[in-house]
């Protein structure tokens, strides 16, 4: 459990000096092109799969090799191509076209057929995407600050967190409108869902007690996580994190919310989005991250980064 209070506690931010770690490009990408890679998901076998949020790319990258193909294209409508998650073998993937019959959630094949299995209006902002142990879907929607569940089996987003700790700041976005709860993932030991909020920067917790959203918890906030994107969890409970304003990847210490810089833009980040952690080998030390690089211009050195890490992912990634 979270905590026995209904109120929301706050653990104070620290900011740790960077740790670096080694950061290798596994697949470069051309800014110029709109090739702008906005979610990263790995597989059970270690393949790892990104969107191209721009162009509606869906690619799949050999786990071993780092040798990429085109696995799928969609129609992004006047929007992107976002988060993806496993549930299980099943990839799922996360359509913010702005209309109404594109917009949701999309199952993807192995042969790359794809189906959308959640609808969302064309009006909503859905961002990222994870699943519970027992398949139940978790989405962020951005514009309105809110978390929606949906139950395994069934295609219907229901509202589950709607809370000012979610909701963005328009003044501060680099699209005309807000961008606040945007990552997430779930917990499942702690059996809690975490979800960042990218530009009233924090990350919150929120207890799931049998389906139903429980305590919340800021488990850090401040400057440091302005642009706070993406998110995964290491074995020993610790929050990863890309910040797209600072072009860094940090973890949070989850007992202290201690916050450690692990790699920035000396290290190539540019405006990361997402990021996943490894499954298979070597990669078991690593997060992978899409390497967005928006507002850098043409040259910018959009990619698929590796970064080792100290530890590996946790036992069932879920958002992955």
């Amino acid at each position: 459990m979270l905590a026995s209070l209904a109120a929301v506690l706050t653990v104070p931010p620290a900011v740790q000096p960077v740790a670096v770690q080694p950061v290798a490009v596994i697949e470069s990408h051309d800014a110029s092109l709109g090739q702008l890679p906005g979610g990263v998901a790995v597989g059970p076998d270690g393949d790892v799969f990104v969107t191209l949020a721009g162009t509606g790319e869906l690619r799949r990258i050999d786990g071993k090799t780092y040798r990429g193909r085109t696995l799928a294209n969609f129609d992004v409508g006047y929007g992107f191509l976002l988060g993806m998650a496993f549930d299980g073998d099943d990839l799922y993937v996360v359509l913010a076209s702005f209309l109404d019959e594109t917009s949701g959630v999309w199952r993807v094949h192995d042969d790359g057929s794809a189906a959308r299995v959640v609808a969302f209006p064309g009006n909503a902002f859905p961002h990222d995407i994870t699943f519970d142990a027992a398949g139940n879907m978790f989405v962020t929607e951005s514009i309105g600050g809110v978390v929606y569940r949906v139950e395994a089996g069934s295609s219907t987003p229901v509202p589950w967190v709607s809370s000012l700790l979610l909701v963005g700041d328009v003044a501060m976005s680099p699209v005309p409108f807000p961008i606040g709860a945007s990552g997430i993932t779930y917990d499942d030991e702690a059996r809690s869902v975490l979800v960042t909020n990218s530009q009233v920067p924090a990350i919150v917790e929120i207890e799931d007690d049998d389906g139903v959203a429980g305590a919340i918890l800021v488990l850090a906030e401040g400057e440091h996580l302005r642009g706070a994107d993406g998110v995964a969890l290491g074995q020993s409970g610790d929050v990863y994190v890309v910040s797209n304003f600072h072009s860094a990847l940090l973890v949070v210490d989850r007992r202290t919310g201690v916050t450690t810089t692990l790699a920035d833009a000396s290290d190539g980040l540019a405006f990361p989005s997402m990021l996943a952690s490894g499954r298979q080998g070597a990669d078991e030390k690593a997060v992978f991250v899409a390497n967005f690089g928006l507002g850098a211009g043409p040259t910018a050195p959009v990619s698929v980064l590796r970064i080792a890490v100290d530890e590996k992912g946790e036992d069932r990634p879920a958002g992955t």
